[in-house]
């Protein structure tokens, strides 16, 4: 196995990983930026080149002839982990902003409603002045509350769209405000600091579970690397595991036993919802 050949062959494996990752991030700029005032997305864009898809397959190929299927295998599983695991990141950061931006926009909708305008009113004074991705939402319900769809279900399909604890209060107070014609601003007052109250709860057992993700991260690292301690070591084992059928199913079977330990480790030492 020529070390070299194998570096390009990595390098030419993982060009994908930065080819997609790029588009993806160029993709939601785009669409932020054309996002209509009406909270319409812009139309969909392109996948990633198929140029990088046809890099990815030489490069498998190369892997595949310099260091044998096993090798060629961890590294597409790579190439193909690491784009996920980016969009799965940048979701988790993107939700966790909407929620940090919810209570404070409440308390904006609440200081408008007070001020004598109405909930339409309010909801798109409030999306101007808010950043995304709750100010666009709350610029869509009232452009759609102004066309003359009923307020009630704007908010309810608001309210399925983004199925989580806050949104649902936020859409439940001002519908029973709307049908009750109860005072909105208290309701939304009372939603935003229970939010804010549910948001500070979350980031403290986030807190108490710091120690526990990170024993859990050791658990998943530490059979990965002695794995390839073993390998480089011991050429008898980096024989058997790199070039028997019976090496690839042990490394298969460990790997998948690893990823589904470390799937449940992190579900268990998860902070929470809010």
């Amino acid at each position: 196995m020529s070390p070299t050949l194998l570096t390009c062959a990595t390098a030419v494996l993982l060009a994908p990983v930065a080819a997609t990752v790029r588009t993806g991030l160029a993709r939601r700029r785009l669409r932020a930026r054309l996002r209509a005032p009406g909270g319409s997305a812009a139309p969909r864009l392109g996948r990633a080149p198929t140029g990088a898809l046809a890099l990815g397959a030489v490069g498998m190929a190369t892997a595949w002839l310099a260091a044998g299927p096993v090798v060629a295998l961890v590294l597409a599983i790579a190439s193909l982990a690491a784009p996920v695991q980016a969009r799965v990141r940048r979701r988790a950061e993107l939700r966790s902003r909407r929620d940090a931006q919810l209570p404070g926009a409440l308390d904006r909708l609440a200081a408008s409603l007070r001020s004598g305008a109405s909930l339409t009113m309010a909801l798109d004074e409030v999306g101007a002045a808010v950043e995304p991705p709750i100010g666009p939402e709350l610029t869509g319900l009232a452009c759609e509350a102004s066309r003359g769809r009923p307020l009630v279900r704007v908010l309810d399909d608001w309210s399925a769209a983004h199925d989580d604890a806050g949104t649902r209060l936020a859409a439940t107070a001002l519908v029973l405000a709307t049908v009750v014609g109860s005072a909105p601003a208290r309701a939304v007052d009372g939603v935003a600091a229970t939010v804010r109250e549910r948001l500070d709860l979350a980031a403290e057992r986030r807190a108490l579970a710091t120690q526990a993700r990170t024993s859990s991260l050791v658990l998943s690292v530490a059979p990965v690397a002695f794995a390839a301690l073993l390998v480089v070591t011991d050429g008898a084992a980096a024989g058997f595991l790199l070039g028997t059928p019976a090496g690839w199913a042990c490394l298969a079977a460990g790997a998948g036993l690893d990823a589904v330990g470390a799937w449940w480790m992190v579900r268990l030492s998860r902070g929470g919802a809010t």
